[in-house]
């Protein structure tokens, strides 16, 4: 299979595109990269995430980021001609995912229950903050706010120190990838059965996914540590340690070979028989009696030789990068992960590539980020030329 055919696996599916912000666009960015047909439906005024910066060549970073193959068209739900609109282009979807507030559009009369009756073939992608049940259902959340709600944040830096929140936007890009999971499971049931249904994913769910082993622990009455820096409960040695030059080596020890092969590099064979350290559990016991004597050993060396050297063992460790580091990177160069799109100036600029490989070839068309309500004449043409065929 070649890479025209990734480009081509979603030909013909119509997508309305009812989310802002990040999570829910990047779901859509991906289904384009498919081939999908994506339609982004903005608020009059835009995604706000337009008003971002920093700006390249006046769009934001962020909205590039997520929104490129996408066509724009402003629609106001609020007024009468704006809801007459979303109905036709509706019709002619398989897919509508949207990331309001459960409530929102069911207050206008545009929610699930009220279309799921004129429209039984439609897949219903709901992404929200918290569900669209509970007592918290209809507050607003952002990625930064769950990591707070879910714990995340309360395990995150250092002993003594305030919690921090994790830089990115981890749960907004792992509740995309589940939109994204759910837009090819409702697709499948479709298929399957001749019939719509309606899918939620959320970020607080999505969270959760997170703390898999500490929310395990927490639920079987097990005491959470506090926060081990870049260091976690269950494994040791883990974390970042400073190198020659100041610089910082990530190690991670999984199992007692990996654990007989650091200490070899480290010229210190007799950590592998100290008693403190036999194996794993006494290791996590015992880690303020190990990290000096691991740091002191990293701390011969710069960061970059340490990782050559423990990657040929074997052993996994990284030089903690820039994220100009990462973006030179042959490895990441090697997958493809920095590709080009579109600026509605005509300006090609590099962005990130796509994280789904089918038989290591992605290499696709160029696709453009969209302006504000820039595909309104293509959009409407092309519905009214899909309405003629259905009453042909």
């Amino acid at each position: 299979m070649t890479s025209n055919v990734f480009a081509s696996l979603l030909q013909g599916v119509r997508i309305l595109d009812c989310t802002r912000n990040i999570a829910g666009p990047v779901s859509t960015m991906l289904a384009a990269e498919m081939g999908a047909t994506v339609i982004k439906i903005e608020p009059p005024g835009g995604d706000e995430m337009r008003q971002w910066p920093p700006f390249i060549d006046g769009e934001s970073a962020y909205f590039i980021s997520c929104n490129r193959g996408k066509r724009s068209i402003v629609l106001d739900f609020k007024t009468d001609e704006g809801r007459a609109l979303f109905g036709r282009l509706l019709a002619t979807a398989d897919i509508l995912i949207e990331n309001y507030r459960p409530g929102t559009l069911e207050k206008l009369g545009l929610g699930w229950q009220a279309q799921r009756a004129a429209h039984p073939r439609l897949i219903w992608i709901s992404v929200s903050g918290y569900g669209r049940s509970g007592p918290r259902a209809e507050a607003p959340a952002y990625d930064s706010m769950i990591q707070a709600f879910s714990g995340i944040m309360g395990l995150t830096g250092e002993g003594g120190r305030p919690p921090v929140r994790c830089a990115g936007s981890p749960i907004d890009i792992a509740t995309s990838y589940l939109a994204w999971g759910a837009i090819m499971t409702g697709l499948y049931v479709l298929r399957t059965t001749g019939k719509g249904t309606l899918l939620e994913v959320s970020l607080m769910e999505s969270a959760l996914g997170f703390m898999h082993a500490y929310l395990q622990s927490a639920l079987a009455g097990h005491a959470i540590p506090g926060r081990l820096g870049s260091e976690t409960m269950g494994i040791y040695p883990v974390g970042a340690f400073t190198a020659k030059g100041d610089d910082y080596l990530f190690v991670q020890v999984s199992n007692e070979r990996q654990w007989k092969r650091l200490c070899q590099l480290l010229g210190a064979p007799a950590l592998a028989d100290d008693a403190r350290f036999s194996d794993n559990p006494s290791r996590v016991r015992n880690r303020d009696a190990l990290r000096p004597l691991l740091q002191a050993r990293l701390s011969e060396r710069p960061a970059s030789e340490w990782e050559q050297a423990l990657m040929q063992a074997g052993v996994p460790a990284s030089h903690v990068r820039s994220i100009a580091d990462v973006a030179a990177d042959p490895q990441v160069i090697a997958r493809n992960m920095v590709k080009p799109t579109a600026l509605p100036s005509g300006r090609t600029v590099p962005t990130w590539g796509v994280p789904v490989k089918m038989d290591e070839q992605i290499e696709g068309p160029l696709l453009g980020v969209p302006s504000l309500d820039q595909h309104r004449g293509e959009v409407l043409a092309e519905l009214a030329e899909l309405e003629a065929q259905r009453t042909d």
